[in-house]
């Protein structure tokens, strides 16, 4: 017979706070146990602590009624590890991950900015009642609204919630939290979710075809791609997010093969149908993050404005076994981050760069504005949502040291960076004995 209990895992070491996280577990730990319910918490600092965590109570034949989550979270969800090599379960990680959760279980997310995506999407995926924030998470030690604590006492009761404040609100909001003004945020509730979620270009592909004939409109992106080409034109080309097939399109004659994957089928047919006449490429769909392919295939991988969406962890060890030792990846993507006041001159640039841009080429952004307006877009970058600046960077340079991020173009609240590891011989391989 199972036997249910209430289980909280919180991390310590990765970013700041972690004797703050270890504090609020503490206090959580006693008010739910004040109820006679068996409670158990726990620090973990890895993905591989979790699941055999998972593992070991299924085998004790214990079943979770209640699942706490206290620490850091990035967009998709919680963090692990440190900013030096950091952790998250990825998309594809999480509809995998067995839990044994009881019947009618509900799991909570103590960390920022939970509820936004991850709270829905573990609801559907692991089938449980699942709760979060919208907001930045705050350490308080009052439990109704924000309180400073100053205390040094590591058995004092701490809180951990959603509120208000400088980052989500502004400054006057921030003040107004510091005088004690700013009340905890409900936990938001997500049940379950039935039926199949289309996330991919699918829907879209036609605009996103239209948009996207010559991909040279990204010329920031494309010439960076060609700068960084391997000298050597004996080279075959894996594309990771292809979409319609423009980049290989415009590569073929610089290749000897060109092979492009992409999860939408919509996008592989229009990508077979623009290559028709280049026989040295081809185009397949994935189903999920496996490469059908053998080992050191590729001396070249390139994810040009797709690397957010892929399940990283297991996409990379894909990348790792299909490409050469010697062969390298290239990433350039889109991420979130606000201006900094030294990059102001950087930014100018940028932006006459683009007004010259949308002169040059008006059948572009005429496509586009149809693209970005269409419901089903948006529809899709609800269940896709655009990484942080620090947290694609801190996970890529981690896993090749040594090897820095580069900002290509600058918005006021986006950013274009590029990454070339050089060679997949750098690669890092996880180390457990964290910093």
């Amino acid at each position: 017979m199972m036997s249910e209990i209430i289980l909280i895992l919180y991390t310590t070491k990765y970013r700041k706070g972690g004797d703050k996280f270890k504090r609020v577990a503490r206090t959580m730990k006693d008010e739910l146990s004040s109820n006679g319910s068996e409670v158990i918490s726990l620090s973990i600092e890895s993905k591989a602590e979790i699941k055999e965590i998972f593992k070991t109570l299924a085998s004790q034949n214990k079943s979770i009624k209640e699942f706490h989550f206290i620490g850091h979270s990035g967009m998709y969800g919680p963090m692990y590890g440190t900013v030096a090599y950091p952790e998250q379960f990825s998309p594809y990680e999480l509809k995998k991950l067995v839990i044994p959760f009881a019947h009618n279980a509900k799991a909570y997310f103590h960390c920022c900015r939970s509820a936004r995506w991850f709270a829905p999407y573990f609801s559907r995926v692991q089938n449980v009642t699942t709760f979060g924030y919208h907001w930045y998470t705050s350490f308080s030690s009052n439990k109704a609204r924000y309180k400073l604590d100053v205390s040094k006492d590591p058995f004092k009761p701490l809180y951990c919630f959603g509120c208000p404040g400088k980052k989500s609100h502004g400054y006057l909001t921030s003040v107004k939290k510091y005088l004690g003004l700013v009340k905890a945020e409900p936990l938001k509730e997500f049940k379950p979710e039935q039926g199949e979620i289309d996330s991919t270009y699918n829907s879209v592909a036609e605009l996103y075809n239209n948009v996207f004939q010559d991909i040279k409109v990204r010329s920031d992106e494309y010439k960076w791609i060609i700068s960084h080409l391997p000298k050597n034109k004996d080279i075959n080309v894996l594309d990771i997010g292809c979409g319609n097939g423009a980049l290989l399109k415009e590569l073929a004659n610089k290749i000897t093969s060109g092979t492009g994957v992409d999860i939408s089928k919509n996008l592989i047919r229009f990508a077979k149908n623009n290559n028709v006449k280049h026989s040295n490429l081809q185009f397949e769909q994935l189903n999920g993050p496996e490469l059908p392919f053998k080992d050191n295939t590729f001396d070249l991988v390139i994810s040009m404005l797709s690397f957010r969406y892929l399940d990283w962890d297991p996409i990379m060890k894909e990348i790792q076994r299909v490409t050469n030792p010697e062969g390298k990846l290239l990433i350039i993507d889109m991420v979130t981050a606000p201006v900094k006041l030294t990059e102001y001159p950087q930014l100018l640039r940028s932006k006459l760069k683009h007004y010259i841009h949308r002169i040059r080429y008006k059948a572009f952004y005429k496509n586009l504005r149809k693209l970005v307006h269409n419901p089903n877009w948006k529809g899709m970058l609800k269940y896709n949502p655009i990484r942080s600046e620090h947290e694609m960077k801190w996970y890529i340079e981690s896993r090749f040291p040594g090897r820095k991020v580069e900002v290509i173009n600058i918005g006021y609240n986006a950013r274009i960076i590029a990454f070339d590891t050089e060679s997949m011989e750098n690669i890092k391989n996880i180390n457990l004995s964290y910093p």
